[in-house]
This record gives C-alpha cells, structure tokens and sequence, in this order.
C-alpha cells in the first residue's frame, strides 16, 4: 500500500458495479436515486460509497470484511483524491449514466 503524503490518508477504492443490499434493503443514492455502479472508498476502516453524480456517504453497514473481500490490488494510484475520482468518472460528471 502506497504511504500517504504528509498530513494525508490512503484512500483504497474499489469500482462496484452492482447493487448493494447490506441490510436486506437496497441501497439508493439519496441524490440521484440510482441503485448500483458505485465506488467503494476505505480509509481508516471505514467505508464510504460514492455515486456517479458525485455524492457520497459513510455506509456504516458495509464493513471492512466486505471492502476487503471485493478488493484486489492497486494497480493505479493518484496524489489527489479528486483527480482520482474525476478519472474514475466519479467526481459528478457522470450523473444519472451506469456504465456498468
């Protein structure tokens, strides 16, 4: 894992396409009410899911066993959390599309 830039955190991602049911309820995007292709953000043990239209959540029912199960490996890294989610197609340009 990459060492975080002074005074900074690693952020981890992970693209999800499909939809997530952590608490036998699907979850909605409360902006935009989309219902899958996410982004899955770690950082400190908590994980965060981020939508297309750029809105994002701490999803308290979504562990780090999940995160950790639907992570690989880094095979990208970036010096700024929001290039990273612009060139992810994260960062609300992208609102209302699933690509996946």
């Amino acid at each position: 894992m990459p060492e975080p830039a002074p005074g900074g955190a690693v952020i981890r991602v992970v693209e999800y396409p499909g939809e997530l049911n952590p608490r036998g309820t699907l979850v909605h995007c409360t902006s935009c009410r989309a219902n899958r292709d996410w982004l899955l953000l770690e950082t400190r043990r908590r994980v965060f899911v981020r939508c297309r239209c750029g809105y994002e959540w701490e999803e308290g029912e979504l562990d780090i066993d999940f995160f950790e199960a639907n992570f690989s490996y880094a095979d990208r890294s970036w010096g700024d959390a929001e290039q990273a989610l612009t060139d992810l197609g994260f960062g609300g340009e992208f609102a209302g599309i699933y690509f996946n």
